[in-house]
């Protein structure tokens, strides 16, 4: 493989041939991004932004940096010792991959362990110039490596204090391979093996434990009752633990929120603290003129925050009226004696707890400064969507409707319908919904956008996202939302972090308001499928246990099935006789106890997998690349009549299904069943 970058002047522009694309790529200094699309460099996965080298006809974009790296067709990387790493320019997978060392998604280059799946980006892998050799510490099974300067691609907690890692860094490989993960601060790594400390106790030694100790899962001694994360200094005798957050305590605190100094109290003692509302057990700060007792963390809480969930700026305070409120995230009581958030605004009466408000699902650890301008954060929502320009507008009273408008996400004018009998097999190229009135269509291709969808905001926030979302178009991509795992063409919300599609409000039926939840494992009540502990879900707020999955949380209320007249109605309950429980698609039987679609008109019903299909907001008519499973590309189909069988499992293939059109293949295949096809 040649590595070499040959630069030379023509036409005045600099041109760069480099050894992972087949045309010439030309040098541009600043590269702007437009509306339509984010470029992101084909080396590093990063969003392309300053000097780039280009190719417009393939839309292949490389950061200038990444170009001229000098790259090794083979690589003997000390965070993989075992075997060579062998340079990919594009991913030995189908779609994006994981860095082994970082844990970030990526799609640029990798060098890649093909018999361990073992996988670094450019990034990580040229860190090994930082990195010190392998040497054994007692405070780990494993060898571990220094490195010097990790350029923060780690954005993971320390093992040992279980905070954020910073600065130079302790790391196992061999951790890694069991994803496992072991990494330490150099000042935790080389903490004391015992120590004489101040903190309630004189008498003995504190002895380190990196680890809980392995007796028998029914051992009642003291070191089992023992409830820590990380490292912690120990007296087995007197029955004395320190966390690595205690050893490091200063005996004082001033803060810029406080007017007071906070003096450390180093007694193992039970406090209800003052600024959370909290129990603690341990070294609390003290302020002996206010008479207040604090965690150290709650020390620095912020007094202004704004999190996903609320709109206007929250603040922090420890001296409310007393007062029945529920927190409206966690729809708990609130105990006003201590402290919370809550608005200022007039009319507002929001307030939540302390530990819910500074969660980090819902809050992105930024302050607001005092006097904050909240009208310019609220026109972030309102003010500018992807319409471009207004051709043609109409008045209906005091109502002025645009007719006639340019978007950004298409090329030709887009005319508003407002009423008339529909197709049901029209798709929004927005929502990837079937299409309903109002809605803009362009009249020299069959290209539509519900009016709703049309003036959705370039930037939003939203509860699923701590970070400001962009709103962009995948019409010829295919990504997974990160909040109901669906796979979607279309528009979504966009974050550097990853993609949010922009559900809030959830409008299935049910007697009491629902709210969402981070984090959460549960019987979905839709379709009774337990949920990922990681994920989202909807509860409902009078914790009557009744609980829903982001997927069917956002189940459409209406589809429709083949060509009827009349569309189908999502329906949470079935009282009719357990003999017609059956799917009129499928024919197979439906559990009572699931959610369904039905038509009273036609008397129809069917699985809600049945009535929306296998692949419902991908575009109908689009190619998709599996060649990692098949030579050809597949195109997305939607059967009505004759429904071909799968050329794996041999089932009909309803709905939407890929079909390969090459004449000497000719069949149909399930998504799920492509991977079978190697």
């Amino acid at each position: 493989m040649d590595l070499t970058v040959s630069e030379c002047k023509k036409r005045g522009e600099m041109e760069l041939q480099h050894f992972s694309h087949h045309h010439s790529l030309f040098f541009i200094q600043h590269h702007s991004v437009s509306c339509e699309e984010e470029n992101n460099c084909f080396v590093c996965g990063k969003l392309i932004d300053g000097p780039t080298y280009v190719c417009n006809e393939c839309k292949y974009y490389l950061h200038k940096r990444c170009a001229e790296l000098e790259l090794t067709p083979h690589l003997n990387h000390p965070f993989h010792p075992q075997h060579l790493l062998t340079l990919f320019p594009k991913s030995p997978y189908e779609g994006g991959w994981g860095c082994d060392f970082c844990q970030r998604p990526s799609s640029g280059f990798v060098y890649h362990c093909d018999p361990c799946k073992f996988d670094l980006h450019i990034n990580c892998a040229l860190l090994q110039s930082s990195i010190a050799p392998n040497f054994p510490t007692p405070l780990h099974q494993h060898p571990l490596l220094f490195i010097q300067d990790h350029n923060e691609e780690v954005n993971r907690d320390c093992s040992g204090c279980m905070k954020p890692l910073s600065g130079p860094i302790y790391h196992c490989s061999d951790c890694s391979l069991s994803d496992e993960f072991f990494n330490l601060h150099k000042q935790c790594a080389e903490l004391p093996l015992e120590i004489n400390h101040t903190y309630d106790h004189r008498k003995h030694p504190l002895t380190f434990l990196p680890k809980r100790p392995t007796h028998l899962h029914n051992c009642s001694c003291y070191l089992c009752k023992i409830q820590w994360e990380g490292f912690v200094y120990s007296c087995s005798f007197c029955k004395i633990e320190l966390t690595l957050d205690d050893f490091f305590s200063p005996q004082t605190i001033t803060n810029e929120n406080h007017e007071h100094p906070w003096t450390l109290l180093s007694r193992q003692r039970s406090f209800v603290c003052d600024f959370c509302g909290t129990t603690g057990d341990r070294t609390p700060y003290i302020c002996a003129i206010c008479d207040l007792l604090v965690h150290k963390n709650c020390i620095s809480l912020p007094r202004n925050i704004l999190i996903t969930r609320h709109y206007h700026v929250i603040s922090h305070s420890y001296s409310l009226p007393q007062q029945d409120e529920l927190c409206r995230i966690c729809y708990k009581e609130v105990d006003t004696r201590y402290g919370s958030y809550h608005c200022n605004a007039s009319d507002c009466d929001y307030i939540v707890h302390v530990h819910c408000a500074t969660d980090k699902a819902v809050w992105d650890g930024k302050s607001i400064p005092e006097g904050y301008d909240e009208r310019s954060m609220e026109a972030l929502d309102e003010s500018i969507n992807w319409i471009t320009d207004v051709i043609e507008e109409m008045s209906f009273g005091e109502i002025t409707v645009a007719v006639e408008i340019k978007h950004a996400y298409h090329d030709h004018n887009l005319r508003l319908t407002f009423s008339g009998e529909m197709n049901n097999d029209g798709q929004c190229d927005g929502c990837m919904r079937t299409i309903s009135t109002p809605f803009y269509s362009c009249e020299q291709c069959k290209f539509f956008l519900h009016k709703e969808c049309a003036e959705l905001p370039r930037n939003k926030r939203h509860p699923f996202h701590k970070h400001l979302l962009t709103l962009t178009n995948s019409n010829t991509v295919i990504f997974v939302c990160s909040a109901c795992q669906s796979l979607h063409h279309g528009f979504n919300y966009k974050c550097d972090d990853g993609n949010c599609m922009s559900f809030f409000e959830c409008d299935i039926p049910h007697e009491h308001s629902l709210f969402l939840v981070h984090n959460f494992s549960a019987n979905c009540n839709a379709c009774r499928k337990k949920s990922d502990p990681w994920n989202m879900a909807y509860r409902c707020t009078k914790h009557c246990e009744f609980t829903l999955d982001l997927e069917c949380a956002t189940l459409p209320l209406t589809a429709w099935y083949k060509y009827d007249r009349y569309p189908l109605t999502l329906t949470c309950f079935n009282d009719s006789d357990p003999s017609q429980h059956y799917c009129d698609l499928c024919e197979y039987e439906r559990d009572q106890n699931d959610w369904f679609y039905y038509c009273t008109e036609c008397d129809n019903s069917l699985h809600s997998k049945c009535a929306l299909g296998d692949l419902p907001f991908l575009k109908i008519g689009s190619n998709i690349d599996k060649r990692l499973f098949h030579k050809h590309h597949f195109t997305i189909v939607k059967n009505i009549w004759d429904c071909p069988p799968c050329k794996f499992c041999g089932e009909v293939c309803n709905g939407q299904a890929l079909q390969c059109n090459e004449s000497e293949c000719n069949f149909s295949v399930h998504w799920n069943c492509t991977y079978h096809l190697r």
